[in-house]
């Protein structure tokens, strides 16, 4: 389900755009074993897209609609690209952000902790994910939070179509779909 647009009127602008985005810039073709070891043929390199300033603050604005709807104390983003579109869009809305680790920080002040940044117990926080496939990673990262008293809305950019979490967008292709050098 793609958050932005409504099925019945087709595609929205920005997700035209965005697909236009991921397949001019961030799609590469091959053999490729994903986060959650599931294979595919095709990989979303996300940092051909956030590394421009210009495309990340246009994605980072995608996100107003559901800023408005959930109505976030705190914008959060996991390790590593999520926490790149999770401040770009804390900048946008001025909603501060924290940030969720994959696995406990093993030094200095607050060793042991997966969260860096200030947060309340009973706070609502935005939870942000670049690419998803099966969204272990992310569904991971979301528990973490609600053990600290935090409810949660996840939401990714772009989901491979196998999460079972709100995103931007769907993106998937098929097997053996023409070549895309990148």
């Amino acid at each position: 389900m793609e958050h932005l647009g409504n099925p019945s009127s087709g595609p929205l602008p920005e997700l035209i755009w965005l697909r236009k985005m991921i397949v001019e810039r961030a799609l590469t073709r091959g053999d490729y074993v994903l986060s959650g070891g599931v294979r595919s043929d095709y990989y979303i390199d996300k940092f051909r897209l956030f590394s421009d300033p210009q495309v990340l603050r246009r994605i980072a604005r995608m996100f107003v609609p559901l800023l408005t709807e959930v109505n976030p104390d705190l914008i959060a983003g996991t390790e590593l690209g999520g926490v790149v579109i999770a401040t770009a869009v804390s900048q946008l809305s001025n909603v501060p952000m924290i940030a969720v680790r994959k696995s406990p920080k093993a030094y200095g002040a607050f060793a042991d902790e997966y969260v860096e940044g200030p947060y309340h117990q009973g706070q609502h926080v935005l939870l942000l994910e670049d690419v998803v496939t099966s969204g272990r990673e992310l569904l991971a990262a979301k528990a973490r939070l609600e053990e600290l008293g935090l409810g949660v809305t996840p939401c990714a950019v772009v989901s491979r179509g196998l999460a079972p979490v709100r995103a931007l967008i769907q993106f998937s292709l098929p097997r053996g779909h023409a070549k895309t050098d990148n």
